[in-house]
């Protein structure tokens, strides 16, 4: 039995979803996921590696060689055969850890390390009421 599917990390939604052929009439569509919309975003037009867009996206190297090569396909396929492109969907959270230095950067992912320990570190913090008896820390 396959294990479920891990939620893919975007930094943010297109702004444009659909792409048309030039051409009138009633054309095929292919859909890209906003996870393979994603890795081309961080593999071709940002550069990153395979390794830093893992991390971005939190994911596994692995899977992100796979997400890439079914939204390189997928582009090849529309763009040889004329065919509309329309982004969307998937299983993907996008990223809300706003950093005060990412204020103007259209696409900027928040998930890094540093703000994976400030989340883990709130989580583990307990309320005053919780802690236990002075008499016994003493002891």
């Amino acid at each position: 039995m396959a294990r479920p599917q891990k939620c893919r990390c975007i930094c943010s939604k297109p702004s444009v979803t659909e792409f048309l052929p030039v051409r009138g009439g009633v054309v095929e569509t292919v859909r890209l996921g906003f996870d393979e919309y994603e890795a081309i975003r961080l593999l071709d037009h940002e550069h990153l590696t395979q390794e830093q867009c893992a991390r971005k996206m939190d994911v596994s190297r692995p899977t992100v060689t796979r997400i890439y090569d079914e939204a390189r396909q997928k582009m090849a396929d529309a763009l040889v055969n004329g065919k509309k492109i329309v982004i969307g969907g998937g299983d993907v959270i996008v990223c809300t850890a706003f950093k005060p230095e990412c204020a103007n950067v259209r696409h900027c992912c928040h998930r890094t390390k540093e703000r994976k320990e400030v989340d883990a570190a709130a989580e583990e913090f307990r309320p005053e009421e919780t802690w236990p008896d002075k008499e016994r820390e003493e002891r």
